[in-house]
């Protein structure tokens, strides 16, 4: 019974150090969160982490929950329920940029990140995921001209049809390729002129960011 009573009072003591140390991380990951979604113009919304207490376990006594209000006056609620395909997509991608300095994983899928993104929320989108490409492996598929202008290398998948079966063609763009594609995704089936002057300087404009923000970082 001593041993227990000692092994319980040791379970307890840690349990509490280590709900002290969740919370102080909760406090300041909340306010990079935040910081992540004013920049993806989202500056109106507040992120916050609740904690529950639950019995002890291999990770301790706590239950964190990721908690969201995206219109001022309201109070928050879990994230899983509350936000919207456009919204869930630029929180997860914040969430991920500020996790990924630490995380172990090397390689990043966004699947339509897009989704419920424009004009110059689709702007910042791609910009925060270049920045995140600086240090990990990012894969995305996307139809917004300006997160494809921003990657890195460019390929077009393309699904059709051969001897009564369907395949799935994967094309390298070459840079005139992208171009094309990009105007393509811009203008539809026609491409004028102006809609691939157009898509040359969404692709001269991401690299010159690309640059800029890799000069900063070695000066840094």
């Amino acid at each position: 019974q001593r041993e227990l009573d000692e092994a319980n009072l040791v379970l307890h003591t840690v349990a509490e150090a280590l709900t002290a140390c969740r919370l102080a991380a909760a406090a300041e990951f909340s306010e990079r969160v935040e910081q992540e979604l004013a920049y993806l113009d989202m500056a109106g919304v507040r992120f916050s982490i609740t904690r529950r207490e639950k019995p002890y376990g291999p990770t301790g006594a706590d239950e964190m929950e990721f908690m969201i209000c995206t219109n001022t006056g309201e109070e928050a609620k879990p994230l899983a329920k509350i936000a919207s395909g456009g919204e869930l997509a630029r929180i997860m991608l914040a969430l991920k940029n500020v996790l990924a300095e630490n995380e172990t994983v090397t390689t990043l899928v966004f699947d339509e990140v897009d989704t419920g993104v424009s004009g110059r929320a689709a702007q910042k989108v791609a910009r925060k995921m270049a920045d995140v490409g600086q240090h990990k492996q990012v894969l995305c598929v996307t139809h917004l001209p300006q997160i494809a202008a921003m990657a890195d290398v460019h390929f077009s998948v393309e699904k059709g049809e051969r001897d009564g079966r369907t395949y799935t063609q994967v094309e390298r763009l070459s840079q005139q390729r992208r171009k094309e594609e990009l105007a393509r995704l811009t203008g539809g089936a026609v491409i004028s002129d102006a809609i691939l002057k157009s898509a040359g300087e969404l692709l001269t404009e991401a690299e010159g960011y690309k640059q800029n923000r890799k000069k900063q970082q070695e000066s840094s």
